[in-house]
């Protein structure tokens, strides 16, 4: 039988971890949880969980500091924690390299559903394809690697996702509900600037003039 999916909690509401823990374990998670945001970075160390749960508002590290941290040395799933209406917490969230986030108080079906959904973008199932050549870009869809003029291009699951979709409509504009729908499993995901910020992302790794901005309508990648 194979292990459970470990999840990393990060959340100093106590109140918040058991009835959060409660529900990951009821659909099947093993779960490590922290109180801060040292702590839970010491447990990633520990444990490589394959997903993290992180609220935003921690004591001794806060939750934007610890996904830098992590994602200075990991590519994993991360899923911001944060309250209702906040956009400065979501956007600062994705800045900092979160793939997702949830408003609290979230409903536990959608929870698992934003988690699988992650999950399923960070395994990568093998497609019969070549290396893509675009600009100075060098992607290889099988061994999801790409390389920018001789030089490796470090990608998070999402991003590489992202590269894909533009890879596959090479010219065409896609509008950030097709985004939403292609990358995220669903056009009606959610917010749409969780599109913005993760191209941006991608933008600053790959290079400004490779995926442009069509106002009013939405992104597309040159042709060649």
């Amino acid at each position: 039988m194979a292990d459970p999916i470990q999840i990393l909690l990060a959340e100093d509401d106590v109140d918040l971890q058991v009835t959060t823990r409660l529900v990951l374990e009821k659909f099947g998670y093993s779960v490590v949880v922290a109180g801060d945001g040292q702590k839970a970075l010491d447990a990633f160390t520990i444990n490589a969980p394959d997903l993290l749960l992180v609220d935003v508002m921690m004591p001794v590290m806060d939750g934007i500091s610890l996904t830098r941290a992590i994602r200075a040395r990991s590519d994993v799933p991360i899923i911001m924690l944060t309250a209702r209406d906040l956009s400065y917490d979501q956007v600062m969230g994705l800045e900092a390299g979160a793939d997702d986030y949830i408003t609290k108080p979230f409903n536990g079906e959608v929870l698992n559903a934003r988690i699988q959904a992650l999950l399923r973008r960070a395994r990568h199932s093998a497609e019969p394809v070549d290396e893509v050549r675009v600009g100075d870009l060098v992607i290889d869809r099988i061994g999801w690697t790409v390389n920018k003029a001789g030089a490796d291009v470090e990608l998070s699951a999402t991003e590489f996702r992202l590269l894909e979709a533009f890879l596959d409509h090479r010219g065409a504009v896609l509008s950030r509900t097709q985004l939403l729908d292609r990358v995220w499993g669903s056009a009606d995901w959610g917010d749409e600037r969780v599109v913005d910020v993760n191209i941006q992302r991608l933008r600053a790794k790959i290079g400004n003039e490779l995926i442009t901005t069509v106002r009013g309508a939405g992104y597309k990648m040159v042709r060649e």
